[in-house]
């Protein structure tokens, strides 16, 4: 078996509970490990390898020019092919749109979540990242978003805030 190597960069968003409307709710959390390296690692035990980075950890709204400057800076200073990012759903396609014009030869997914990864019963960010990570096989280099059980380019998809979905 061949061990594929991701590289997920967070940039924040509701994924790992970075978001102001959890703003109570986090602070009733603060003991659980709410962040994907501890759900891959505790959950999901899996069969490649992985490396995190965080770029910046904000809900979407708040991403500034310098922070997707900063993204681009990490996706090229790193030598796997396979490229996570973690990203509010707010602002996804716009960051999406923006990578797309930096040239890069990677193979790049972004996904989020409505609800966090840990501490609900009830998340679409585990199957999100699941699927994400599936798809690094199924796709070309190349920019997507990734929810809700889709592969998306950005020009093909758009949030449904009614019913908290992309399609």
């Amino acid at each position: 078996m061949t061990k594929n190597h991701i590289h997920i960069i967070k940039m924040g968003g509701t994924i790992e509970f970075i978001d102001p409307g959890y703003e109570n709710i986090n602070q009733q959390m603060m003991k659980l490990d709410t962040t994907i390296d501890s759900f891959l690692k505790n959950m999901v035990k899996p069969h490649f390898t992985y490396s995190i980075e965080s770029v910046c950890e904000k809900d979407s709204r708040d991403i500034t020019s310098e922070d997707l400057k900063k993204l681009v800076k990490a996706i090229k200073n790193y030598p796997h092919e396979n490229i996570l990012i973690t990203h509010g759903t707010f602002t996804m396609k716009k960051t999406a749109q923006f990578l797309e014009n930096k040239d890069l030869k990677n193979k790049i997914i972004l996904t989020g979540s409505m609800v966090p990864i840990m501490g609900f019963s009830v998340s679409d960010a585990a199957f999100n990242l699941g699927f994400s990570i599936a798809s690094f096989g199924l796709i070309n280099t190349g920019v997507y978003i990734c929810m809700n059980g889709g592969i998306f380019k950005s020009e093909e998809v758009e949030k449904n805030n009614a019913l908290l979905r992309f399609e």
